[in-house]
């Protein structure tokens, strides 16, 4: 069955795995051993200063997305750019920008983001966690969208970009997705219901992702699946996509498994790419029949990135 997943932190895992203590998460091999036909991977920005605001996060992503030039020459991938790159048989990447914490409006800024746009970045989500000059990330819940998120919001829609709303704070997220004009995009987020967290999604998120027809995908961190201190198994997960589905419908849950980004722990049975096979099996016996699992694994995915993309 056809796989894509919507969020993997995928260059950073290749620099930095042993140096964080992850065991092998996803790979080239893991994807095209598991059917993975399209990824959206990351740049994602890892200052040494822990200063995700400073001089030094532009400069990261820029090489991160030289990094991947590179990767798709080497591995033979395809880099979407259009929706026509979707047709390829090869591995598939679409690339992403986790957070634009360090944008703050300077014309240099704007340039910096049309080059961007050359190195093949075709997703864009304004924020990780921390505030930023377009407004409040994940763990603040009270401050909104500012105006110049609002003309980033613009920038993204004119060019065709996929707006990703993963780590707005509850306040932005709610603003954001009353400014966009198309439907509303979390590429990883969980059921708040299910594992209470600001970086997870409420009932009250998920209804008004799905009224704009949406996509939500489900991850697999431990910590956002069970809690920090639980162990979670790769029912948990399932729970969350059933739990979406019994929400708002089967069309607005996909998969953003966040593989290579996680570091605070996987679920048990659901540890890594190659493991994408089991959540099939898992779906199937708990009662997902071929047609809802077909757009959980990709056809959902697939029906947001051809509207954004335009």
């Amino acid at each position: 069955m056809k796989i894509i997943d919507l969020h993997q932190d995928f260059m950073s895992h290749l620099r930095f795995r042993k140096e964080w203590g992850q065991t092998e998460q996803t790979s080239i091999a893991q994807l095209r051993g598991a059917g993975v036909s399209l990824v959206h991977a990351t740049a994602f920005p890892l200052p040494k200063a822990d200063d995700h605001c400073g001089s030094e996060v532009n400069s990261l992503i820029t090489k991160e997305l030289e990094m991947y030039q590179e990767l798709a020459v080497k591995e033979d991938l395809q880099l979407i750019r259009t929706t026509a790159d979707l047709e390829s048989k090869k591995l598939q990447m679409l690339l992403h920008i986790e957070g634009l914490n360090a944008f703050s409006g300077t014309a240099a800024d704007w340039e910096l983001l049309d080059k961007w746009l050359q190195l093949g970045v075709r997703s864009i989500g304004t924020h990780w966690n921390v505030d930023n000059q377009l407004g409040a990330g994940t763990r603040n819940t009270n401050d909104g969208l500012t105006g110049l998120g609002v003309e980033m919001i613009s920038y993204i829609e004119q060019n065709n970009l996929l707006l990703d709303l993963a780590h707005m704070g509850r306040q932005t997220f709610m603003e954001a997705a009353a400014v966009t004009t198309r439907p509303l995009y979390v590429s990883h987020g969980n059921a708040d219901a299910l594992c209470s967290n600001v970086r997870n999604y409420t009932d009250a998120q998920l209804k008004i992702i799905a009224q704009s027809g949406g996509v939500v995908g489900v991850f697999f961190a431990n910590t956002f699946v069970v809690g920090k201190d639980k162990v979670g198994t790769i029912y948990d997960v399932v729970a969350h996509i059933a739990h979406i589905k019994d929400l708002i419908g089967i069309d607005h849950v996909a998969l953003g498994s966040d593989f290579g980004g996680i570091i605070s722990g996987t679920v048990s049975g659901l540890a890594s790419v190659a493991e994408f096979p089991r959540l099939y099996e898992r779906l199937f016996h708990l009662g997902f029949n071929e047609e809802e699992i077909e757009k959980v694994f990709s056809r959902n995915a697939e029906r947001i990135i051809m509207n954004h993309l335009g």
